[in-house]
């Protein structure tokens, strides 16, 4: 059963009609370090930026033959599991702010809290304190922060806190800035956990700074070098000193043009710091991340950290010969195998690494159309059909004269 599962692998190759060698424009040899049916590679920077659309155009062929692949995400495993949870106590309280306790009338795990509020453009701290008999409590989130800030058109919004993992009965949240226990409408626990995902560094890199003192926004602009390397985390670093800034990110291809993506908040206070972002994630060339002031003075930021979730490709291997990898065809669409559907999860597959980039021999630009090679023939038949039409419009005004 093994060799015949190992053997459709192998022979499951779909020969799409869009491959022609002439149609690629580089390619990298593969080096196989074993013998295996299956074998792996890691999508690095240089394949993204050699793609022409977003490794849409991958292929890979062994001595000519076209083989199946599927391109596997890294991104791991999120499992949010919420127990029963029973608001027992929420007031005012003078000086201290909106407290609230909550009781899950058992020990399950719960590490997040997600505040449920009809309020819009706040941004407030939350201490977050847990306790086994409801009247001795732990510090378990001092810096905890939730926001939603509306600026030039776009909302900026989180809810959430996490905290270390606890298995303690009651938990008590308080929100300094309220007075209104309305605001809290309602509140609801997790177990979160996120597990498997192998993240890189896709580009540390030095901003160009633009200070706009009439917005009172800082302009921190990123430079990738080329578009297609998919990046969805954000690492920021800042000179020391306190500060609460509110964000917004956007992105494109086309300086001119800027796309907003998401917003959010990077802070350093006495309890605690964040200054790193999520982000849905993007492939854009350019970056910019624009720090909202206020009337606070600019702060000085320093190097910026981009990273994104690993890719890799598992191909069928086992037959031997010469393996190469194809990209640099724009006009591409993503290839349909039988391989991502037979191949199992657990299939060990051997490594396998890329070589240097090379121009294709085979690679031919697309001939323009004939029409383009010969301006002169359209440019003369429409000279000819504003004479026709010329010669047409005398003689009517001739036989209505």
């Amino acid at each position: 059963m093994k060799k015949l599962l190992l053997s459709g692998l192998t022979s499951s190759v779909l020969l799409t009609a869009d491959f022609s060698a002439a149609a690629w424009r580089s390619r990298r040899p593969l080096i196989l370090t074993l013998p295996s049916a299956v074998s792996q590679f890691t999508v690095d920077s240089t394949l993204y930026r050699d793609s022409s659309a977003n490794l849409d155009d991958l292929r890979i062929l062994r001595d000519n033959t076209e083989t199946p692949y599927v391109v596997l995400t890294l991104a791991g495993s999120r499992e949010a599991v919420e127990p029963p949870t029973t608001i027992v106590n929420k007031a005012y309280l003078p000086g201290v702010g909106v407290q609230a306790v909550l009781d899950l009338k058992g020990h399950a795990k719960h590490n997040r809290l997600r505040i449920i509020t009809p309020l819009h453009n706040f941004k407030e701290n939350v201490l977050v304190e847990t306790s086994d008999d409801d009247h001795t409590w732990a510090v378990v989130q001092s810096a905890g922060l939730i926001f939603d800030v509306l600026q030039d058109d776009h909302t900026a919004a989180e809810n959430t806190i996490s905290y270390p993992t606890s298995t303690r009965r009651f938990v008590r949240l308080t929100i300094a800035g309220w007075t209104d226990p309305a605001n809290l409408q309602s509140v609801r626990l997790s177990a979160f956990r996120e597990t498997g995902a192998t993240r890189d560094v896709v580009a540390t890199l030095s901003p160009t700074v633009r200070e706009d003192a009439k917005a009172q926004t800082t302009e921190l602009t990123l430079d990738l070098g080329f578009p297609g390397q998919p990046f969805d985390h954000i690492d920021l670093t800042v000179e020391p000193g306190l500060f609460s800034r509110t964000v917004e990110i956007s992105s494109t291809n086309d300086p001119q043009h800027w796309y907003s993506s998401s917003g959010g908040v990077i802070f350093r206070t006495a309890e605690g710091e964040q200054l790193s972002l999520d982000i849905a994630e993007r492939t854009d060339r350019y970056l910019k991340i624009t720090v909202f002031n206020a009337d606070s003075a600019p702060l000085p930021f320093g190097r910026i950290t981009l990273s994104g979730i690993r890719r890799v490709v598992k191909f069928a291997s086992a037959q031997p010969g010469a393996y190469f990898v194809y990209v640099g065809n724009p006009n591409a669409r993503q290839p349909s195998y039988d391989f991502a559907r037979v191949l199992s999860a657990k299939s060990a597959a051997a490594s396998a690494t890329l070589g240097s980039v090379e121009a294709n021999p085979l690679f031919r630009l697309p001939e323009r159309p004939w029409t383009d090679r010969n301006p002169w023939l359209l440019n003369g038949a429409l000279a000819l059909a504003v004479l026709a039409m010329g010669c047409v419009t005398l003689r009517m005004l001739k036989r209505v004269s």
